[in-house]
């Protein structure tokens, strides 16, 4: 199934608005709809057709080659980031959502997803009352001592 179509301002595969769509090769905004593919876990995937270097590709919006739902996976994240362990999710998750996935898996995704926020997150400029709560917690990981620093501003 073939349709032109140039850069949309709505995507109507993944829901978002003002989602840019280039090559992944060759970053051309000059490509077609070329059908979808189907995923095992994600559902179907709106794949493209560059008209300037004749390659097909899908969009990259930040879970791009990932195997699991991005439900699944921020929610991992999200759970992680609150306390709960990377086997205890992977339990959750086989418990109530009936997927298989590796504890390590969580941690990988928590490792990849951090790197890409952390560019955000230091652009930020906060504005703070001058009351903080600090909280330190110290991990055993084999032999090292890691301490965890949590802080947190009372308006």
């Amino acid at each position: 199934m073939r349709s032109s179509t140039k850069s949309p301002e709505y995507n109507e595969a993944s829901g978002h608005k003002n989602l840019s769509v280039k090559c992944f090769f060759c970053k051309s905004k000059n490509f077609s709809k070329w059908g979808t593919r189907k995923t095992q876990n994600r559902g179907t995937i709106q794949t493209y057709i560059c008209k300037d270097c004749g390659k097909r590709f899908t969009n990259d919006e930040g879970f791009y080659r990932m195997r699991n739902n991005e439900k699944i996976i921020t929610r991992s994240i999200d759970a992680y980031f609150s306390n709960l362990s990377s086997r205890k999710m992977r339990d959750h998750l086989a418990r109530h959502d009936e997927t298989k996935i590796s504890h390590v898996s969580v941690l990988d995704w928590c490792r990849k997803y951090v790197l890409k926020v952390q560019k955000y997150v230091n652009q930020l400029q906060p504005t703070l009352s001058g009351q903080y709560y600090a909280d330190e917690t110290e991990i055993n990981r084999r032999k090292n001592k890691d301490i965890f620093w949590c802080s947190e501003n009372f308006a």
